[in-house]
């Protein structure tokens, strides 16, 4: 058992106060800190499978850390829910699951000792139901909150006769919503003060108190929120009534927009300051920290970081991808600390540390035996609450057991659903992990769902379909070999936004620019190893290509081969190394590409768009998604014409168990990265 394990394990109460008393000279700092904040966090909550397994786990952990120390916030970096089955089936329609779901939500609040009563289901609602219940103080808000579109986001979080709307404020300080949103209702520009509790209200800070001291917390979005997004209410189109200031990863803008809130809550008095934020790349955090002044704590989210220090014993086959935390300076060279867990409740982060007079971050009143990465595990469970088992620990939160009621009838009302309807058996695992995975390589699920596009691209036209290009964003979770078959389920979690599907036509010079913007911002170790993960890497079907990280941008790509593309089904070459090939000339009459509708709408900014603008005949795009249409084929719950229809009636044309095995990025095929190799 690790150091931190063994110093909170046994009797919680007296060992983890007597911890937390100790923080102060005895660490390394010149004098006693005037105030000590525990900082419970956690980003990309996103209820999936796994979430929903964590989440009672990780209720009953905050708990028992926070009821030993009163000088706690607990704060999301966001991406609090997705278009997951989980989210989803909240909303059944189901008469019978929607009033299990009702008296769900009634029996939690009534057992966190929350007033309300005659509660209603709807999707999304039990992702910020289990928020409340933990008893989050605030969140920012992450580009999947929009996911749903404006309108159902603001009936997740507002508060309406039969639902509590989100119990915390959601915050962010360079969101712009127009006069004419949907959230311009629960939408302000000025911060929240002390006392007002901001729920369910979007704003750009939050004064919170936390054992009688006060913070000052504000929230980022990140800026590429119209790319990888729909603020715009539609999930197909990007709209600009809903965006970010800066639209695009400048941080030096950013710290222009972020600089002038940490000043106006300087002249509050208020100079403990904590930015929760959601940039999706924590070299961003980094960045930006050292461009401003007064920040204390950055709370990074959306990239899943698993920051972890010596003594975190961490789950099972996870590492460390960085310390925790990591100090660096800001501008003026005061200490700050940037902090991140993995997401899907996977893990409570905690920051215990101590503040000077002026507010100023003491790094030296930061103990590794307390602050530091905890498993939700059912052995981090049982470590933290010194609980003789795992049932008898959640049974003893209220938290904990409260979270677990609404999982149960989430968990019910999805498998009545969608859990025991099976499209494939299944030999291998399939990698849908982010990295080393869709977001930086190929692998067997990118395969398998580029594939399942590009066969039903075919099914549903008389076109001849050569390409199948996709975002490896897109893919949400991985299919565990487990009961070796492939569910309705796992198929709503893999594909969770469920795009439709869309045909156009390429030039082969724009095909070979689309491929080049897939691969553009991805960056790897010189062996290969990726250093970060970016939701626009393409995962593909029908092309095979090759590219070399280390080249200037603009020429990483070195070679592109439509397989089976020529007479008698030869290979077609036609781009190597710089130069157009005689067989792309073949192709003068362009190459028919499947993609997603959110990707050719200019979804992650990929530039589609600017294809079609400059020849609409040519490009001739066509959305495949049959609206009215579900009950057609071997799969009856969506629509057909979407991602998850197409893998689903894949994987039930494929008569054998599922096979392709993944391989390490030095073997993959079909995406060949040059370092990798």
């Amino acid at each position: 058992m690790s150091a931190k394990l063994s110093a909170i394990g046994t009797t919680l109460g007296a060992t983890l106060c007597a911890t937390l008393g100790s923080l102060g000279p005895a660490l390394g700092q010149g004098a006693a800190p005037q105030v000590t904040l525990q900082l419970l966090h956690a980003s990309d909550l996103e209820g999936n499978a796994g979430a929903v397994e964590n989440a009672p786990n990780f209720a009953t952990i905050v708990d028992a850390l926070r009821s030993a120390n009163e000088a706690t916030l607990v704060i999301s970096a966001g991406d609090n829910f997705i278009p997951s089955p989980f989210s989803n089936a909240a909303g059944a329609p189901n008469p019978r699951v929607k009033m299990a779901l009702d008296s769900a939500l009634d029996e939690a609040m009534a057992a966190a000792g929350i007033d309300a009563s005659g509660l209603e289901t709807a999707i999304g609602r039990f992702d910020v139901a289990i928020m409340n219940v933990i008893g989050f103080d605030a969140s920012a808000l992450g580009n999947h909150e929009f996911d749903f579109g404006q309108v159902p986001l603001v009936d997740i979080i507002a508060e309406r006769d039969t639902w509590t709307g989100a119990l915390f404020p959601l915050l962010s300080a360079n969101l712009v919503v127009g006069r004419d949103s949907a959230l311009a209702p629960v939408h302000q520009d000025l911060g929240l003060g002390v006392g007002e509790s901001g729920a369910g209200t979007i704003a750009p800070y939050a004064i919170l108190e936390a054992g009688g001291a006060q913070y000052g917390v504000i929230g980022l979005t990140t800026p590429l929120l119209s790319t990888i997004s729909s603020p715009g209410g539609d999930p197909n189109t990007i709209e600009d009534d809903v965006t970010t200031e800066p639209t695009w990863n400048n941080m030096e803008a950013l710290a222009a927009v972020l600089q002038p809130v940490v000043d106006e809550l300087a002249e509050k008095g208020v100079t403990r300051i904590i930015v929760t934020s959601h940039l999706q790349q924590i070299a961003l955090e980094e960045q930006l920290a050292g461009m401003v002044t007064g920040v204390d704590i950055f709370i990074a989210g959306g990239s899943d970081t698993r920051l972890a220090d010596a003594t975190d014993t961490l789950r099972e086959r996870h590492e460390a991808q960085g310390p925790y935390p990591i100090l660096t300076k800001d501008a003026a060279g005061n200490d700050v600390a940037i902090v991140s867990t993995d997401g899907q409740y996977s893990y409570v982060g905690r920051l215990v540390v101590g503040f000077d007079e002026e507010g100023r971050l003491l790094p030296g009143t930061i103990d590794p035996a307390v602050s530091g990465a905890y498993a939700t595990d059912e052995a981090g469970v049982l470590a933290v609450t010194g609980a003789p088992d795992l049932d008898s620990a959640i049974a003893g939160s209220t938290a904990g057991s409260a979270v677990e009621g609404l999982v149960t009838a989430l968990a019910d009302a999805v498998l009545t659903t969608s859990g025991a309807t099976f499209y494939a058996d299944l030999a291998v695992p399939l990698n849908g992990d982010r990295a080393p995975g869709v977001r930086t390589e190929e692998t067997n699920l990118g395969n398998l769902t580029a594939d399942a596009n590009l066969a039903a691209a075919k099914a549903l036209t008389n076109e001849t379909v050569l390409v199948s290009l996709k975002n490896g964003g897109g893919i949400r979770a991985s299919i565990p070999l487990d009961d070796e078959k492939i569910s309705e389920l796992e198929i709503q979690q893999v594909l969770a936004f469920n795009n439709a599907l869309s045909l156009v036509t390429l030039t082969p010079e724009q095909l070979v620019a689309i491929l080049e913007y897939g691969i553009s911002a991805s960056t790897y170790a010189e062996d290969g190893t990726p250093t970060n993960a970016e939701g626009r890497f393409p995962q593909v079907a029908g092309v095979s290509f090759a590219f070399d990280p280390a080249a200037p941008g603009g020429s990483r790509i070195t070679e592109v081969t439509l397989p089976g593309a020529g007479p008698d089904g030869a290979d077609m070459t036609i781009y190597a190394d710089g130069t157009y090939t005689d067989d792309a000339e073949a192709f003068a009459d362009g190459i028919r590409v499947v993609t997603l509708s959110f990707l050719l709408a200019g979804g992650d900014g990929y530039p589609y768009p600017s294809f079609v603008e400059a020849d609409a005949a040519f490009a001739d795009p066509v959305d495949l998604m049959k609206k009215d249409v579900i009950a057609d084929g071997a799969a009856q719950f969506t629509n057909v014409g979407t991602e998850q229809d197409a893998l689903a009636e894949y994987l039930a044309s494929l008569g054998t168990p599922v096979d392709m095995a993944d391989t390490p990025a030095g073997e993959d095929e079909r995406i060949r990265n040059a370092l990798a190799r």
